[in-house]
């Protein structure tokens, strides 16, 4: 049976709850949102919530309540999907359930009261709610330090379509929806007359088994969000891979013309055609093109980032230019990573000066200075307006009309806060990207 609470049950454990639940269930999937606005929210949610318990009769409705009107304010004042929203707050729904649990019994206990003591002792709520309130508190701190969560769910932040696309994520909000109900009736459960028909034995029992499928659960969201993870590193290793495919295919082809070329002249010589030997060196020379030669860098996997984008630079008559002024031994970065960072700003920058009628010029330039290194990659297109700005490494945007586009930068962010490097933006005359990574040792790079 639902039972009302006082204002001042609102004021020190509804307010509190709702606020921990909000910012701890976005900081689990890698989420940060403003404390003042969330603390609004949590404020209109738990009147909503109070209201609610004073006429309704049924344990678990207040928390489809909850839910629901948490999505609205969410969408309203934090300016979010309500599809991940939902992921977001169910699962801190689970773990404050987790928690409720396995405190619950045990403090009733300490303090020799029954299940309708928290209807005759209102205050015996807030005294419950500090030990789990304390511990969901002290998670949030530790995933923000550590910088662990379920998985990243920013890459559907602004793109909700292609969320409910993805089938693991379908997955995961069937769990959920299967967790929050069990969650919500073993507290029915308990709150109700048949706790002592069992016995606390037998409840203890099955509150033991519905902890274990909810951290199981939890278990399950981390699954999945390390099998999304491995579907874009795979992604990247099958990019790189193709452009490591495509410099063996050109060196193939070069390498079956020079032996073609070679065993001419050497039958011009065994002829002694001298003069025609000649000839034929010379019409070769006049042909030869630069863009037929292999550049050689001392990465491999740069060796056929820069080639490929060369072929593509010619293709679309782009000026391509590039400069590598250090050694790379130092730079301790995944090859598919570094050509991740470099192939996204190189397509961008490629993409940005197709519209040029005249000179389209694109840039790349690796130098070292004082224990880092600087990696640049400019155009002559069109500059990035202030707004632009603002947005460029949000997930999900972009200027183009086309699905799966506006997470090359968000990406690239991502890589270099992993190795911690950063990227800063200019866009006067040209458009710039710099990059800067620190130097390490070894080499990570073959």
């Amino acid at each position: 049976m639902l039972y009302s609470i006082p204002w001042y049950v609102v004021l020190f454990q509804s307010i509190p709850e709702m606020f921990l639940l909000i910012i701890l269930g976005f900081k689990l999937f890698n989420i940060d949102v403003n404390f003042k606005k969330t603390l609004l929210v949590s404020l209109l949610i738990s009147i909503i919530v109070y209201i609610v318990r004073k006429f309704a009769s049924v344990y678990g409705f207040h928390t489809v309540i909850f839910i629901f009107f948490s999505l609205i304010l969410i969408r309203i004042i934090l300016k979010m999907n309500i599809a991940y929203s939902f992921i977001c707050i169910v699962t801190s729904l689970l773990i404050d359930g987790l928690l409720q649990s396995i405190l619950t019994p045990v403090l009733l206990s300490l303090f020799q009261s029954a299940p309708e003591g928290l209807i005759t002792s209102p205050w015996l709520n807030i005294v419950l709610f500090i030990p789990s309130g304390l511990l969901m508190f002290l998670l949030y701190i530790f995933i923000k330090k550590r910088k662990v969560f379920l998985f990243d769910l920013k890459i559907y932040e602004n793109d909700a379509k292609y969320l409910f696309k993805d089938k693991s994520l379908l997955v995961l909000f069937t769990v959920l929806i299967q967790g929050i109900f069990i969650t919500v009736m073993n507290q029915t459960f308990y709150l109700s007359q048949q706790t002592y028909v069992l016995g606390g034995i037998e409840y203890t029992i099955i509150n033991i088994i519905i902890s274990v499928f909810t951290i199981l659960v939890l278990f399950s969201i981390k699954g999945l969000g390390d099998d999304i993870k491995d579907k874009v590193e795979m992604s990247l290793l099958k990019t790189h891979l193709e452009q490591i495919e495509d410099l063996f295919k050109a060196l193939r082809v070069q390498s079956h013309e020079h032996k073609r070329h070679i065993q001419t002249i050497q039958a011009m010589v065994y002829l002694d055609e001298i003069a025609s030997a000649k000839e034929y060196i010379d019409g070769l020379s006049e042909g030869y093109s630069y863009t037929d030669d292999i550049i050689y860098v001392e990465n491999m996997a740069l060796t056929a980032l820069i080639n490929g984008k060369r072929k593509v630079a010619e293709i679309s008559n782009i000026d391509f230019k590039f400069s590598i002024n250090c050694s790379l031994g130092e730079l301790k970065i995944d090859s598919w990573d570094l050509c991740s960072i470099l192939g996204n700003l190189l397509d961008n920058a490629f993409e940005a000066v197709r519209k040029e009628k005249h000179h389209r010029l694109v840039k790349l330039d690796i130098d070292c200075s004082e224990g880092t290194y600087i990696m640049e990659v400019s155009n002559n297109g069109a500059k990035i307006s202030k707004d632009q700005m603002d947005k460029l490494f949000e997930p999900g945007y972009t200027t183009k009309e086309s699905v799966g586009r506006g997470y090359g930068l968000f990406l690239i962010k991502n890589l270099l806060d992993k190795y911690k490097g950063s990227i800063e933006v200019y866009s006067t005359d040209k458009t710039l990207f710099k990059i800067i990574l620190p130097k390490g040792e070894g080499n990570r790079n073959d």
